[in-house]
């Protein structure tokens, strides 16, 4: 039987279950931090309701020397995307608009190890 039809075939069960705004605040940092590859400890972010929906307000430092070729615009497209879509696969959350801010930048070295 597939997990899905072990899903299907449970029955519901009274009570309910209740998402902290602290709980989608730390989800949200752990989602940008992991999309952005920058420490939790850089990343603010906000959420404000927007009818139903959230929109996030994130501000963190710009990694340089990581990800190749790609732009600006592409690193950010990538952390809005990944907060959109982890937001509703991880909480069922609808994020609705994403504001990106890079403040500040974090340079990433590579070394070689003797």
């Amino acid at each position: 039987m597939s997990t899905a039809a072990a899903h299907a075939a449970a029955p519901a069960l009274p009570g309910r279950t209740t998402v902290t705004a602290r709980a989608l605040h730390r989800l949200g940092v752990g989602i940008v931090a992991s999309a952005s590859g920058t420490d939790p400890r850089d990343v603010a972010l906000r959420w404000v309701d927007a009818a139903g929906g959230l929109h996030a307000t994130v501000t963190l430092p710009l990694r340089m020397g990581t990800a190749a070729g790609s732009t600006l615009q592409e690193q950010g497209a990538s952390v809005r995307t990944s907060l959109v879509t982890g937001m509703a696969q991880r909480a069922g959350r609808r994020v609705d608009g994403v504001d990106l801010r890079f403040a500040g930048v974090r340079r990433e070295d590579t070394r070689r190890v003797r």
